[in-house]
């Protein structure tokens, strides 16, 4: 069971010290330092409660969707997406070979 436990830690290692997982780090650094960047977010934050207690109003739906096109549109935050997504692409890939590593044990 050790070995699996190596095994796990390595791969998690790995994805820590990916290229990607450390160019989201620094990129959500310089974002909380972005003042651009943190208001937006906290203006969507406040919008998506606001648009959940008004029972889906449509028009703040759409103020929420001017807000998130808004933030989508700044370079480091369009960015900071690529590279989570390819971390959380990584994250998926092992999650399934777990999960079929798992689903083969048990059914043989």
């Amino acid at each position: 069971m050790e070995n699996v436990y190596n095994a796990l830690d390595e791969v998690i290692q790995y994805i820590l010290n990916s290229s990607e997982y450390q160019n989201c780090i620094s990129l959500k650094e310089q974002m909380s330092q972005n003042e651009e960047v943190t208001a937006l977010i906290s203006k969507i934050k406040n919008t998506q409660k606001k648009y959940i207690r008004s029972e889906y109003d449509s028009s703040i739906l759409n103020e929420l969707q001017s807000y998130q096109k808004e933030l989508d549109e700044i370079p480091i935050y369009h960015v900071y997406n690529e590279s989570l997504e390819k971390v959380n692409e990584m994250i998926e890939l092992v999650k399934d070979y777990i999960n079929d590593y798992f689903t083969n044990l048990l059914n043989s």
